[in-house]
């Protein structure tokens, strides 16, 4: 497929925005493929905002240890599959955070630990979570009216009715799910902020009627696994008609190595999470 002489642009550019160098994209090129771009009239190479983002995915895998070919396999099955899905996401691309088994007395927990952490810190994080349907959202909504409040951009995403009826522009913005999305089955909270990030993302397994749900698990302050995150719920919140501030996209796609969550914090948010379980009498 070729592209117009103007559509597009060289791989220096690609290189300047991505953080690497030509040569490394050439590289990268010549022995996986990656990226592939697309060729102009003249036979020049082209590339474009697509290229930029799964390159910066590419680099974000890569930050969890995987090797190269891994990272870049990955970002191209899930840029083929078009990910709806944050647990199949952090699964696929950071097979080392092993999802656990837990209840849901844990879950919420452990979500509002890293919401409460989130309002602690006021540092104008990017705010998402997931909820499955509009009734469960409704019961923790005072809390997300005070995170939007102080995130500098905060969504939610679920199958909303006539009770609390979908509103993008709202803030928090209420993203509608379509009915096929995966996302209905999962229950996500993730805040990244310039130096602090946390994901909770979990399903429900299958059970019996009688018994209490289970849910497989995924809990981490692992910032490229929470930027991962992140992007699934943010295009799902696009794909309903929400607009992220300019600011989201510079967060959630900013090439240079971020720091991790600092320990302290990391320590303070679980200690949050043990008192919500086991409260002092």
């Amino acid at each position: 497929m070729t592209v117009g002489a103007s559509e597009g642009f060289s791989i220096g550019v690609l290189a300047a925005r991505t953080g690497l160098t030509p040569a490394v994209l050439r590289t990268w090129e010549n022995r996986y493929g990656f990226p592939a771009g697309q060729r102009s009239p003249t036979g020049h190479r082209r590339f474009t905002e697509a290229d930029v983002r799964q390159v910066r995915e590419v680099l974000d895998v890569r930050a969890s240890g995987v090797p190269l070919q891994v990272a870049i396999d990955s970002v191209a099955r899930r840029s083929s599959l078009g990910h709806d899905s944050v647990h199949a996401a952090l699964s696929a691309d950071f097979p080392e955070l092993r999802p656990q088994r837990l209840g849901r007395r844990a879950l919420i927990a452990a979500s509002h630990a890293v919401e409460d952490e989130s309002l602690a810190r006021a540092d104008r994080p990017v705010v998402l979570g997931s909820f499955q349907e509009g009734h469960r959202y409704s019961r923790s909504r005072h809390r997300w009216d005070e995170l939007a409040r102080t995130a500098s951009w905060a969504a939610v995403v679920a199958d909303f009715d006539e009770a609390l009826p979908a509103d993008p522009a709202a803030r928090p913005a209420r993203c509608q799910l379509p009915e096929d999305s995966a996302l209905r089955r999962e229950w996500t909270v993730v805040t990244v902020s310039a130096t602090r990030a946390a994901v909770v993302s979990a399903w429900e397994v299958p059970g019996a009627p009688d018994r209490d749900p289970v849910f497989e698990s995924v809990i981490s302050t692992h910032r490229p696994a929470a930027l991962a995150a992140a992007r699934v719920l943010v295009g799902a919140a696009r794909a309903s008609g929400a607009t992220p501030p300019g600011s989201v996209d510079d967060l959630l796609d900013d090439p240079a190595p971020a720091p991790a969550t600092p320990p302290a914090d990391v320590d303070r948010m679980w200690l949050r999470a043990l008192a919500r379980l086991d409260p002092p009498r």
